[in-house]
């Protein structure tokens, strides 16, 4: 008898049963997954985050950092979540204050509000924890640029951030100026951003929110700075524009470097799942397309050391009754670390996710006339990394059905084929 699907196969969300046929099995996971519940429900989603890590060499402190960020879904009284994961010692953080972009570093007037913990200003985090804000008496519109600035008066060192923002934030003067709604404090012009992994708001309606994981390609490398063109900004827009997602949020939790396997200078993402992904509310979906940095590196000596490591993914949040959507893996010929053996363990991947009815990311963007490469308008340079263009290729590329919040969602999605 053939084997079926992994986990996937039982569950509504691929395309009414497109892999197993017919009509999909009665619902078995927790309540909050199903789709009855989410129709009656007021949800909060994750409108924007990312993945935090340990920024080596940077220190934070004695200033205030605004940092902008883009909403994908909007809602009304947002929460910013602040992260000290990589922190050795507790630090104290705040004033904190939540406003709408101006434009460079500018708030637009009358938006910012503080951000309290508790009622209080200022927040201690733990090494290793994270803290939320209480929420804020604001209304944040969908596709709008935020501006977080966040004040910490006893330099960091090693600050938990993010290294590849795609996006310009600003350090101020030395001081607090967190409640400043002008620019004129801000000075220093930087491509990271610190503390901040995760804004929330309430939607009004039924939604959630899709994870996105992955290494750079997830994280944008190859877009233009400032223009929000990852591959998950797309997505979002998408799924905004489609009646039956308009609710839900998007976050971004791709690390460039990242891993399947392997610890680098992030946790892999078998590592980081719980924090990265599981510790946004609403989540009941996961889009998954990783794997290259394992190839390249060798630490995926051969297809089934990854095809594995994404069934045991696929396992952890099918017990949560989150679906996991596997991505092929994007063509990568013209990086240094490419060899025929290598190229063929992706191959073998890249055949078991689309036996399993993954979303096939490959096809999305490859050269026709050689599918080891890039299609050059896609390519951004080196072979490895995409265009706008290219990210939006893969965005387009998946069903938005099997994204639809209402449908009921047994244990996984769409995994890895026999």
């Amino acid at each position: 008898m053939r084997r079926r699907s992994f986990v996937a196969g039982t569950t509504a969300l691929v395309a009414g049963g497109a892999l197993a046929g017919g009509t999909p099995a009665a619902a078995t996971t927790p309540a909050r997954t199903q789709g009855a519940a989410r129709a009656a429900a007021t949800m909060r989603a994750g409108t924007w985050g990312a993945g935090a890590y340990g920024l080596d060499g940077v220190t934070f402190g004695g200033r205030t950092g605004r940092f902008i960020v883009r909403t994908s879904v909007g809602g009304t009284s947002p929460r910013v979540r602040l992260s000290n994961v990589a922190g050795a010692e507790p630090i104290t953080v705040g004033p904190v204050h939540l406003g709408l972009h101006a434009g460079g570093g500018a708030v637009t007037p009358g938006t910012n509000k503080a951000v309290t913990f508790g009622g209080a200003t200022t927040i201690t985090i733990a090494a290793g924890a994270v803290v939320l804000g209480d929420p804020v008496d604001l209304t944040l519109p969908a596709q709008a640029d935020l501006a977080v600035s966040v004040h910490v008066a006893t330099p960091v060192a090693n600050v938990t951030g993010h290294s590849i923002a795609a996006q310009r934030s600003y350090l101020s003067i030395d001081g607090d100026h967190a409640a400043d709604e002008s620019a004129t404090a801000y000075v220093t012009p930087i491509s990271q951003w610190y503390l901040i992994d995760e804004v929330t708001v309430e939607t009004g309606a039924a939604g959630g929110t899709v994870v996105c994981l992955g290494d750079s390609i997830t994280d944008g490398v190859g877009s233009v700075s400032g223009t929000n063109q990852r591959w998950p900004d797309f997505l979002a827009r998408r799924l905004l524009a489609n009646t039956a997602t308009a609710a839900v949020g998007v976050v971004n939790a791709g690390i460039s470097g990242n891993r399947v396997l392997w610890d680098g200078a992030s946790p892999s993402s078998q590592a980081r799942l719980d924090r990265d992904v599981l510790s946004h509310p609403g989540v009941y979906a996961v889009v998954l397309v990783e794997g290259i940095n394992d190839i390249a590196s060798g630490k995926a000596a051969t297809a089934g050391d990854l095809l594995a490591a994404y069934r045991q993914l696929g396992e952890r949040l099918g017990m949560l009754g989150i679906g996991l959507l596997c991505g092929t893996i994007t063509p990568w010929l013209g990086s240094a670390s490419w060899t025929e053996q290598k190229e063929a363990i992706r191959e073998e991947v890249n055949a078991a996710v689309r036996a399993g009815g993954g979303v096939d990311f490959d096809l999305a963007v490859r050269d026709p006339a050689n599918p080891q490469r890039l299609r050059a308008e896609y390519d951004s340079g080196g072979g490895v990394h995409l265009t706008p263009a290219g990210y939006q290729a893969m965005a387009d590329a998946v069903d938005l059905a099997l994204l639809d919040p209402a449908r009921t969602l047994i244990q996984s999605m769409i995994g890895v084929g026999p």
